[in-house]
């Protein structure tokens, strides 16, 4: 039981953010701190990765890299950060992401998911050119059939990128998000 409420506390515990500066280019490295990168690891699984914020021809940007195992129950490395709700309402996030093609993920967590494992997963695809794409909130999935099956924006509690589902070699760039 010890465990199982450190495990939790590591998960919860990050600085929070306001919904009008989810990601805002011009202050990106102080940002970066306001991020925690988090690996199954801290469930006994195997992956391994890391979050740097990268400078490249005169860009500044977020990296999530890594290697995403499923080998001992495992399967995610994600970087996160707590969020405080403006009570605006917003259909969803829009971003900008280059990196190794493939499908990622946005994990939002609510007031009324208690344990680690209950979120709401919304998916997209990057390839290995900028590119802005929208994810409706109306479209993320539950992690659990517990769950309500949707939330409102005023009710999220922190925001995730995540490498998730399979083994591969995760590297996901963000240069810009926002809520809209």
């Amino acid at each position: 039981m010890k465990l199982q409420l450190v495990i939790i506390s590591i998960l919860i515990f990050v600085n929070k953010i306001n919904a009008m500066d989810l990601l805002d280019k011009n202050k990106l490295e102080n940002f970066k701190n306001k991020w925690e990168f988090v690996s199954d690891q801290v469930m006994g699984g195997l992956s391994t990765g890391k979050l740097d914020l990268i400078k490249d021809e005169n860009e500044k940007f977020l990296r999530l890299s890594g290697d995403v195992s499923t080998k001992n129950n495992g399967g995610f490395i994600q970087f996160r950060s707590n969020f405080q709700s403006d009570n605006r309402e917003y259909e969803g996030i829009r971003i900008k992401v280059k990196g190794h093609p493939s499908e990622y993920f946005i994990h939002v967590r609510t007031h009324f998911l208690l344990l680690p494992w209950q979120y709401y997963s919304g998916k997209f695809f990057v390839t290995d050119e900028w590119t802005e794409i929208r994810v409706f909130f109306k479209d993320f999935d539950k992690s659990n059939f517990y769950q309500p099956s949707s939330f409102n924006s005023s009710e999220i509690k922190s925001i995730g990128f995540v490498a998730f589902g399979k083994d591969f070699s995760a590297q996901l760039d963000l240069i810009e998000a926002e809520l809209f």
